[in-house]
């Protein structure tokens, strides 16, 4: 996980950080104590009582040791070098963060002393995955506290591991004893209703689903009515078109205005390059609240996740890792900046 920018930061760093010694200093470290002044010593070893000679080999010890000691000085007294920073935005840019993301990290290293470098990437890093800490479990318990239900309605286009997520989720709230239940409302894409419908069985989660071609808002509605019987959530998934399909973004809104769902999840691949800053571009004439990011733990790049906080200010709830239900990590600002950096 995060292995391109992961190498692409420790490179920096150990460049920065790593002291560089002068030429000349090398050299002086090759020598060694004069050969004849040895062989001078054992042929006409020195009296007992005749110091000068010792004082003169003490003196010679003294000034050997003093060409041999290299002078510790850091590689950079100075200010890091635009070619520097012109090749570090380069390495970022083919880690998938987004060229503005990129120009903004140089920025903040742009006349700093690059021995602090490490220090500044943790601070910037740190600065850009931040967020406000939204609980979503604890949302849905409140909500179904005050209303007697919850609705939480799912974008994200097809293939980016949105039915996945809400299996997942519905796993994660289940064990939480909250009463869960699946809105199959994707009724456009094949086998979509079938593949929901199969993580229902596996959780033993409730399901409401209806036809083929037949009416999404209508699915979430009928959903909502038996979440109200059970005093729980309902976890819907629609439909994820290609971007250019704007019908999409009028289903969407349709499920929105009749349904009136207390929040919205959009669901990214993380994989999928910088098209995932024009992913929530599309969903934003729709609005949603928060996002959920997966595949991350084959995600070798990583950049994605900094241009994405950069593209948007709603909290990232969960990383998509492994293959497993449980499989659903919570985002930690922290514990990411960490794994790209140590």
């Amino acid at each position: 996980m995060f292995g391109f920018i992961k190498k692409s930061l420790k490179e920096i760093v150990k460049k920065f950080e790593k002291p560089k010694e002068d030429k000349k200093e090398v050299e002086k470290k090759t020598i060694t104590k004069p050969k004849k002044t040895e062989d001078k010593v054992k042929k006409e070893p020195a009296k007992k009582e005749s110091k000068p000679i010792e004082d003169k080999e003490v003196k010679s010890k003294d000034e050997i040791k003093e060409i041999e000691k290299p002078k510790k000085r850091g590689f950079f007294s100075k200010q890091i070098s635009e070619k520097d920073l012109e090749k570090f935005k380069l390495e970022l840019v083919k880690a998938n963060v987004s060229f503005d993301v990129a120009e903004e990290i140089a920025e903040k290293l742009r006349d700093k002393d690059g021995r602090n470098i490490k220090k500044l990437l943790r601070t910037e890093l740190l600065s850009l995955l931040k967020q406000e800490e939204f609980k979503i479990e604890n949302f849905i318990k409140e909500k179904i506290k005050e209303q007697g239900n919850c609705l939480v309605l799912f974008f994200g286009y097809n293939g980016s591991g949105k039915t996945t997520t809400i299996a997942r989720l519905g796993y994660l709230l289940k064990e939480q004893k909250i009463p869960v239940v699946f809105a199959a409302a994707d009724t456009f894409r094949a086998a979509a209703i079938e593949q929901l419908s199969a993580h229902a069985d596996n959780l033993k989660i409730d399901i409401v689903k209806h036809k083929y071609g037949g009416d999404p808002a209508a699915v979430v509605f009928d959903a909502k009515k038996h979440a109200e019987a059970i005093n729980g959530v309902v976890l819907a998934d629609t439909a994820g078109r290609l971007h250019s399909d704007k019908n999409l973004m009028e289903e969407l809104h349709k499920i929105l205005r009749i349904n009136k769902p207390d929040t919205t999840i959009l669901v990214l691949d993380s994989l999928t390059g910088s098209d995932i800053l024009e992913q929530i571009e599309k969903f934003g004439e729709v609005d949603f609240d928060a996002l959920i990011l997966t595949k991350v733990d084959v995600n070798e790049k990583g950049g994605a996740m900094l241009s994405v906080k950069q593209k948007t200010d709603k909290p990232i709830l969960f990383l998509g890792m492994g293959q497993e239900y449980k499989d659903l990590e919570k985002f930690d600002a922290e514990k990411i900046v960490k794994k790209m950096l140590d």
